[in-house]
């Protein structure tokens, strides 16, 4: 980030993805975002800490780029001499009362027809949006960008579309059944297209070793496929 900038913004719907992770693991991503904000080019061989930092990095890109905007008009409007002149205000008020005339005018004309119309849009946009909204039992990012993975691998691999908002819901539900953790999810998407199943499956243990102490590895393929759907989301 710009050197000459001494504050950054963390915005409060990372707590949902804060909230998945261990105390120690919410520690860490803490003092990686700090190192970050003071370019201190921090690097991690962990996924799951930069897969939890993606999307905060790509958005702490954004604020800097407002920012060097903002800068920048700022500095145009000192070499102009500051503010406009009180007139300027002025004109600009009464072109907006004016349009405001305007535009009472054409109301009182088709008040009565565009208002029924407009209504019965509202209405229907708000029942639309109710049906639609999914309930997903890892609500983070990374895990909402797995499923899109996944919807795309059963379309490509095995022409099968999800024809019904129900029936994606019934895939999370049965996620939130089979799996406790948001890690298990992910690896078994991983793991059935690896295998070229169908359905979701979870991978076997290896050498009968305790699965608590399994730790979770992914591909690199499946690393680039979860920073581009992070990206494009």
């Amino acid at each position: 980030m710009a050197k000459e900038k001494k504050s950054f913004i963390l915005y409060t719907d990372i707590k949902s993805t804060v909230d998945k992770l261990s105390d120690e693991y919410a520690g860490r991503l803490l003092k990686y975002i700090l190192a970050y904000v003071n370019d201190e080019n921090p690097t991690t061989d962990d996924l799951l800490l930069e897969i939890a930092f993606e999307p905060i990095k790509q958005q702490f890109k954004r604020d800097l780029e407002k920012w060097e905007k903002i800068k920048s008009k700022r500095s145009e409007a000192g070499k102009l001499g500051g503010r406009p002149k009180k007139q300027t205000k002025a004109n600009k008020a009464n072109g907006f009362f004016e349009k405001q005339t305007k535009a009472k005018k054409a109301v009182s004309v088709n008040g009565n027809v565009n208002v029924s119309v407009n209504d019965n849009v509202i209405n229907n946009k708000r029942k639309k949006d109710k049906k639609e909204i999914l309930v997903y039992p890892f609500d983070t990012p990374t895990f909402k960008a797995a499923v899109s993975i996944w919807k795309q691998y059963k379309a490509d691999q095995h022409k099968f579309k999800y024809k019904s908002l129900t029936s994606e819901q019934a895939l999370l539900k049965q996620f939130g059944k089979d799996y406790t953790t948001e890690n298990d999810a992910i690896e078994a998407i991983e793991y059935s297209m690896a295998n070229g199943y169908k359905g979701i499956y979870k991978p076997q243990p290896k050498n009968n070793k305790n699965e608590n102490s399994r730790q979770v590895s992914y591909s690199q393929e499946f690393k680039q496929q979860l920073y581009n759907e992070l990206n494009e989301s």
